[in-house]
């Protein structure tokens, strides 16, 4: 067991330095004295594995640039290739950084398909599809997803609350923009916006305590 002169303490688990006072240890550190496994070779893994993505991501731009600059076309279509890259490479990093919280990741993938969705709407000319189909159709995909989430890892209704809250929000946003003129086919917004009434309803019904107590926590009332 290591142990440190200056501290006048033993190190149960193998450090180079001592944790209280940055000072060397005596003896050697013992493989079994580890009171935690090593997730060193592990975690180097996962982040080369995300640097080859990267690594790939950026060569199929630069390919896809290279073979449309030597074989033009009417349209420029590498341009189209580069955005799409890049979208997927945003949506893989965030969901990569997200990992350890699964219901913030979900929230956080649907704020970003969202804004994909906007930004394809505007980069082929402007139909509003992004509004009235792909947005709506997310959010409506975020409830069943959490649903699942919090059945399969039983989890307490104080620690998913916010989640559900942040879709209903911008599920009922949906009404918003089609009642200021923004979306034209209302029936999936409205279905939306209905879904998203019912559960904040049902939230309210049966886990109101923990609902008045996620608003208070971010009104600060």
């Amino acid at each position: 067991m290591q142990y440190c002169s200056k501290c006048r303490v033993f190190i149960e688990n193998p450090h180079e330095r001592c944790p209280l006072c940055q000072g060397k240890l005596e003896g050697e550190a013992k493989e079994e004295e580890k009171l935690f496994p090593d997730l060193t070779e592990q975690k180097n893994r996962l982040f080369l594995g995300f640097r080859m993505f990267t690594f790939c991501c950026i060569a199929l731009i630069v390919l896809g640039l290279a073979v449309n600059v030597m074989f033009p076309m009417k349209i420029f279509w590498a341009v189209f290739l580069a955005a799409a890259v890049a979208c997927m490479w945003i949506l893989t990093t965030v969901a990569f950084v997200k990992r350890r919280n699964l219901l913030k990741n979900t929230l956080w993938q649907m704020v970003l398909l969202c804004g994909v969705f906007v930004f394809w709407d505007f980069l082929t000319g402007y139909r509003g599809w992004s509004l009235e189909y792909g947005i709506p159709v997310v959010i409506l995909a975020v409830f069943p997803v959490l649903t699942v989430m919090v059945k399969l890892m039983k989890l307490p209704a104080a620690y998913y609350m916010i989640y559900y809250l942040l879709t209903c929000a911008a599920g009922l946003l949906q009404l918003l923009f089609w009642a200021v003129g923004l979306i034209e086919m209302h029936r999936l917004c409205v279905l939306c916006g209905a879904v998203s009434a019912l559960v904040f309803v049902g939230l309210w019904i049966f886990r109101g305590k923990y609902v008045v107590e996620e608003m208070r926590k971010k009104t600060h009332m």
